[in-house]
């Protein structure tokens, strides 16, 4: 059973494409440790819904990185892809941008 974020018409939009983020239950077991994954095939970013908020977080940020790195073939390296979505997560929550955008992130019930 996968349930969709409540993020605006259940999609957000990454450089002109529409992206479906799904929270995805089990997904960790059901994919062998991942905790999330971005689908450039049918603009999908999947969320393992079993981690804590911040690793939600993280990860859809990742996921966005990924999506960006596709679609403007920056060719970033995994491991920087990684560091950027680390860095912007500790920004947005530092300061307190993900509390104002937390109607729009809510947790799956």
């Amino acid at each position: 059973m996968c349930e969709v974020l409540n993020i605006k018409n259940k999609t957000i939009k990454i450089l002109g494409h529409n992206y479906n983020v799904v929270i995805q239950k089990d997904y960790i077991i059901e994919t062998d440790g991942e905790t999330g994954k971005c689908n450039n095939y049918n603009n999908t970013i999947y969320i393992a819904e079993e981690q804590p908020e911040s690793a939600k977080r993280d990860v859809l940020l990742h996921e966005i990185i990924e999506a960006i790195n596709y679609r403007l073939e920056l060719n970033l390296e995994h491991h920087q892809i990684c560091a950027l979505g680390e860095v912007l997560n500790q920004v947005l929550a530092e300061n307190a941008i993900f509390a104002t955008l937390k109607s729009n992130f809510p947790h799956p019930k």
